[in-house]
C-alpha cells in the first residue's frame, strides 16, 4: 500500500511545481496559451512513445471515466494557469487547495455517508495549514482580481472531480494507456480554448521546448501516471488528502526560485499540512495492522 501512497504524494509535489514554472515562463514573455500548448503537445508525444514501447493493445475498459478525467484535468490546467497569471502564486495555490474539502464532499455524497472522523480531522488541519502557508495572514493588501479568484476556485472543483474519477477507473487498464487517453482529451480541449497563433507561425524557440518539457513532465506525465496507478488503490478520500503535498512543494519552490518571502507563520502552515497528511496515513496504517491481527 505504501508504494501507492508515495506515488500520489509525488504526484502532488509535481503539481506544486507548476505555479513556479508558469510564473517564470510568463516573465520570459510566453503567453498562457503558448505554455499550455507546449505542455500538452510534448506531454502527448511522450505518452504516445510510452504506449508504443509498451507493445500492449489499447483497452477501452472504463473509457467513460477516462474521458471525463481528461476533460477535468484539461480544465484544471486551463483555469489554474490563468489564475496564476492573474494572482500571486501563493493565492492561486490557496484557491486550488480547496479541492481537499470539495473532494471529501464528493466522496461522501457518492457513498451517502458522513466522512470518517480521521478524514475530517486531516482536512481541518490541512485547511488551517493552507491558510497559514498561503501568506494571507500577513498580507497588507487584499485587492485581488475577482476573475482570478473565480478561476482558482474552478480549478479546485475540477481537480476534486479528477481525483474522484480516478478512483472510479479500472485498475486493470494500464496507467500509460489511461494517461494517454486523458492527456489526448485534455490537449484537444486546451487547443480548442487557446489559439497560440505565434506557434503556428514558426515562433517555436528552444526555450519554448524547455518550458514545455518541464510542464509536460511535472504537469501531465508524472501526476497523471502516478494518480492513475495510486488513486484507484488508496481511494478518493485518501487520494485527496495525499495530493495536498502540492502546497508544501509550491511554497518551497516559490521561495527558492521566485525569491518570494516565506515567513515563519507560513512554514508553520506547511508543517501543519504535513501533519495532516501523516495523521491520515497513520490511521490507515494502524487500521491495516489491526485487520491483520484480527485475521
Amino acid at each position: 500500500m505504501w508504494k501507492y501512497v508515495l506515488l500520489v504524494l509525488f504526484a502532488g509535489c509535481s503539481l506544486g511545481s507548476l505555479s513556479t514554472i508558469t510564473k517564470i515562463g510568463i516573465s520570459k514573455g510566453f503567453s498562457v496559451g503558448e505554455l499550455l500548448a507546449g505542455q500538452f503537445f510534448i506531454g502527448w508525444l511522450i505518452l504516445m512513445v510510452l504506449v508504443v514501447l509498451s507493445k500492449k493493445k489499447l483497452k477501452f475498459q472504463g473509457l467513460k471515466f477516462v474521458l471525463i478525467g481528461g476533460v477535468a484535468i484539461g480544465c484544471v490546467s486551463i483555469f489554474y494557469t490563468l489564475a496564476v497569471s492573474k494572482l500571486p502564486a501563493s493565492i492561486a495555490v490557496l484557491l486550488l487547495f480547496q479541492f481537499t474539502w470539495i473532494g471529501l464532499l464528493l466522496d461522501s455524497l457518492n457513498q451517502k455517508r458522513w466522512p470518517e472522523p480521521k478524514s475530517l480531522l486531516s482536512v481541518i488541519i490541512l485547511l488551517i495549514g493552507t491558510f497559514l502557508a498561503s501568506g494571507v495572514l500577513g498580507a497588507k493588501e487584499f485587492t485581488y482580481d475577482p476573475v482570478g479568484i473565480l478561476l482558482g476556485l474552478l480549478a479546485a472543483i475540477c481537480f476534486a472531480i479528477y481525483i474522484f474519477i480516478m478512483s472510479r477507473t479500472s485498475a486493470e487498464v494500464p496507467a500509460v494507456q489511461k494517461s494517454f487517453y486523458m492527456v489526448t482529451i485534455a490537449g484537444i480541449l486546451v487547443l480548442t480554448v487557446f489559439s497560440p497563433e505565434s506557434l503556428f507561425q514558426g515562433n517555436i524557440s528552444g526555450e519554448w521546448w524547455m518550458f514545455g518539457l518541464f510542464l509536460a513532465l511535472l504537469g501531465n506525465i508524472f501526476p497523471v501516471l502516478f494518480m492513475s496507478i495510486g488513486v484507484p488503490k488508496v481511494g478518493s478520500s485518501v487520494g485527496t488528502i495525499l495530493s495536498s503535498s502540492e502546497l508544501p512543494a509550491a511554497v518551497l519552490l516559490s521561495a527558492v526560485f521566485l525569491h518570494e518571502a516565506v515567513h515563519l507563520v507560513q512554514w508553520g502552515g506547511v508543517l501543519l499540512v504535513l501533519i495532516g497528511i501523516v495523521i491520515s496515513q497513520w490511521n490507515v496504517s494502524y487500521d491495516q495492522q489491526s485487520e491483520k491481527k484480527a485475521a
